[in-house]
């Protein structure tokens, strides 16, 4: 297997097996991780376009939609015409979003604090850097013709 290719899918895996466990953390708290990433977005930068989130989120085209359907059915966020552009449709957390953020920061906490050990004693805590400077490398290639 091509070099890129392999470290693309061992990143691909690593995240899907992350988000399993967040999965499984998260289950006691009626959420799954997509919504519990989708709630900590749009609490970090309230309002959220549906388009932000899905660029925050490396959605599929029309996943923020219907995740943000699902959000909205919960309870969990309100979605409201942008005062500042019609065509765009702004998103925020309601008092129970916001009270389900809290208690999502709180759940997996602890996982964070072993994961981030976890790093240093692997020597991987510097490795962020590389991998955004891979991210910006993919985005800068040309596309297939």
């Amino acid at each position: 297997m091509e070099p890129v290719l392999e470290l693309l899918m061992a990143l691909k895996t690593a995240q899907r097996e992350l988000e399993r466990r967040f999965n499984h953390l998260l289950r006691p708290l009626g959420v799954t991780a997509v919504q519990a990433e989708a709630l900590l977005i749009i609490a970090d930068g309230q309002p959220v376009s549906i388009a932000d989130l899905g660029s925050r989120m490396a959605a599929d085209p029309g996943h923020p939609s219907r995740l943000t359907d699902r959000l909205a059915a919960a309870g969990w966020i309100e979605r409201r015409p942008s005062p500042a552009d019609g065509r765009r449709t702004d998103l925020t957390l309601t008092p129970d979003g916001r009270d389900l953020v809290q208690r999502i920061v709180a759940a997996r906490k602890p996982y964070f604090d072993r994961a981030a050990a976890a790093l240093v004693e692997a020597g991987l805590v510097d490795v962020l850097p590389d991998v955004r400077r891979l991210l910006d490398l993919v985005r800068a290639l040309p596309e297939p013709e």
